[in-house]
């Protein structure tokens, strides 16, 4: 895996990516040392990168990952004096998924944070070209780089009953099974090609007062299951306790209750208890690395955090320790 060099390609504009939602509680609660290594996981248009990059000393580094190549392409304009001045010294960029972070401790060493920040850019749903929102009408790809299936392959060739699974465990959608005949029935006449054609199929199926929240969580829903998102945020949330060197933070700002269910119950099971260390011998090896929650109850941002930015108000903060 190959660290990203400078260039002077241009992509996209700070207005094309969202506002850093809780930038203030994330950072206070993931930086411990300034001379440590830090993984941004969603590294986005970088705005929790730059506040990172700000506390870091000259002897800190951040490894930042994303899947979406503008994103990358965009942070390398934006932190060009990083990359390039000073050499690439303190940041280095990855255009891939967080998850191959666990590949890089043997080159790097453990790190003292890590930071997932799972919301999807706002340039995205701003967007027609990938097919995330249902507000233009554009082909329904919805993969991120380095993605298998799209969305357009699901919808034509997974079975009713497959359809109405991903939209009801994915996108929590009360009238999923409906929604799901409905596409099939439709697609018996004309595949499902774009945004528009999925939205014709909702909108057959469900009452208009819900049919906005449906739109939602069965575009959610298809994202989801397209990329793969709930695997890999539970690998992620796996390897990060080898990645973590003792005192190692690691905090998640989720958006949905599927996320943030899964980092909770994950803390929760890895949960470190100062009797159990007092009572364990430990024969061979090294102790399991488990977690001290930081957060007992979620953060959520402020009124006027959501006031400012309406994008934020779903979100949830976990944050954790390891402790070894």
């Amino acid at each position: 895996m190959e660290p990203i060099k400078a260039d002077k390609t241009k992509s996209g504009s700070a207005a094309d990516y969202h506002t850093s939602v809780l930038l203030e509680e994330s950072i206070k609660l993931l930086f411990t040392d300034k001379e440590g290594i830090y993984i941004d996981g969603t590294l986005g248009g970088g705005g929790h990168a730059a506040a990172i990059l700000e506390k870091l000393g000259k002897g800190g580094k951040l490894l930042a990952f994303d899947k979406d190549a503008e994103a990358i392409g965009y942070c390398k304009k934006r932190f060009k004096d990083e990359l390039e001045i000073l050499g690439g010294t303190r940041l280095v960029l990855f255009n891939d998924s967080y998850n191959k972070a666990d590949s890089i401790t043997e080159i790097f060493g453990k790190v003292s944070g890590i930071l997932l920040d799972l919301g999807v850019s706002s340039r995205q749903f701003d967007f027609a070209e990938k097919g995330f929102s249902f507000r233009f009408d554009a082909p329904i790809d919805m993969r991120f780089e380095g993605g298998i299936e799209s969305a357009e392959a699901i919808l034509n060739n997974y079975s009713e009953n497959e359809l109405e699974k991903i939209f009801k465990d994915y996108g929590e959608e009360p009238f999923a099974r409906v929604i799901a005949r409905r596409i099939i029935n439709n697609r018996r006449v004309s595949p499902i090609k774009t945004t528009f054609d999925l939205k014709f199929a909702i909108e057959q199926s469900v009452p208009e007062k819900i049919l906005k929240k449906s739109l939602s969580r069965v575009f959610q829903a298809l994202r989801i299951a397209v990329n793969r998102e709930l695997e890999e945020l539970s690998k992620m949330l796996e390897n990060s306790l080898k990645l973590l060197k003792n005192k190692g933070r690691i905090v998640v700002i989720s958006y949905h209750s599927l996320e943030d269910r899964i980092v909770k119950n994950f803390f929760r099971e890895n949960i470190f208890k100062e009797k159990e260390k007092k009572s364990t011998v430990i024969i061979l090896g090294e102790p399991i690395p488990k977690f001290k929650i930081l957060t007992p109850k979620p953060i959520e941002p402020s009124f006027k955090e959501q006031q400012q930015n309406p994008r934020s108000r779903s979100a949830k903060l976990r944050a954790a320790e390891c402790i070894k």
